[in-house]
């Protein structure tokens, strides 16, 4: 059984990183099986609504503050969103996704539609910014992202950038899906050495880093973390046990098989 699964599964794993680009992606990955279209790109509500959730079981105020968003992708959906809502101000970092004026313009309208004046009468403010280093010092109140910490090649970069522009007291909030994007087969990414997943199957932005990592990197930048959600497939994890990569085989079986996990990082004031 797992010999044929990874015939199909390094089939496409070959296609999606010499093939097809992500703007390919964007637009035909629909049709691709067991792919997921990015979900900022489709509705925006979804997203921004978990992020209410998780700030509300966190004892987060969100009304009214400045919020960044981490890989917002090709549109400032979910800042519209969350403007609409909340007001304050909201700034999308995206450093590789091209920005989508069409797509974004079709999505402020349909946040419109649902909340009529929401995105004038709150006096928010959408932003874009390519990079962390584009924000000032202290600048934000709460950090957030859905699905990217998965896709960040250097996490203690990061979170050190975080730790800048958060404000003393700050928050961030962080949905992370550690599964392999192709969800069929959500752990076979972790029965490759780390030469071949470099080499010949990573698309370029899943660097396979697990929940224990992100938490090891998080203390290591100075925030106080704790995973307030978390989602796993035992089962999924022991189909491929035997055939674990060295760099996974050693490693705790529960947290390798976690699936999703929503964090909340907090900057001691």
């Amino acid at each position: 059984m797992i010999l044929w699964s990874n015939l199909e599964y390094v089939t496409l794993r070959l296609v999606r990183r010499f093939l097809f680009s992500g703007a390919v992606l964007d637009r035909i990955g629909a049709f691709i099986p067991y792919w997921r279209v990015n979900q900022g790109r489709l509705d925006p509500e979804p997203i921004v609504t978990a992020y209410q959730r998780l700030a509300r079981e966190a004892g987060v105020a969100i009304r009214g503050t400045r919020v960044v968003e981490l890989g917002c992708g090709a549109a400032n959906g979910t800042g519209h969103e969350w403007i609409a809502r909340f007001g304050g101000s909201w700034t999308g970092v995206e450093p590789f996704a091209p920005f989508d004026a069409e797509l974004d313009a079709w999505i402020a309208q349909d946040v419109s539609r649902r909340h009529p004046g929401g995105l004038t009468g709150l006096g928010g403010r959408v932003d874009r910014v390519r990079d962390l280093d584009a924000l000032e010092s202290g600048s934000a109140d709460l950090i957030v992202s859905n699905s990217v910490l998965e896709h960040v090649a250097d996490p203690i970069a990061c979170f050190r950038q975080c730790h800048r522009v958060l404000a003393s007291g700050g928050t961030m909030l962080h949905r992370v899906d550690y599964r392999d994007h192709f969800f069929k087969y959500p752990f076979h990414f972790l029965t490759f050495s780390q030469a071949a997943w470099d080499n010949f199957l990573d698309p370029g932005d899943l660097p396979r880093h697990r929940l224990d990592d992100h938490l090891a990197a998080l203390s290591c930048c100075g925030f106080e973390a704790e995973v307030v959600e978390r989602s796993a497939d035992p089962d999924g994890l022991a189909a491929v046990a035997p055939f674990l990569a060295p760099e996974f085989a050693s490693r705790n079986r529960d947290i390798l098989a976690t699936t999703t996990a929503s964090i909340v990082c907090r900057k001691p004031a």
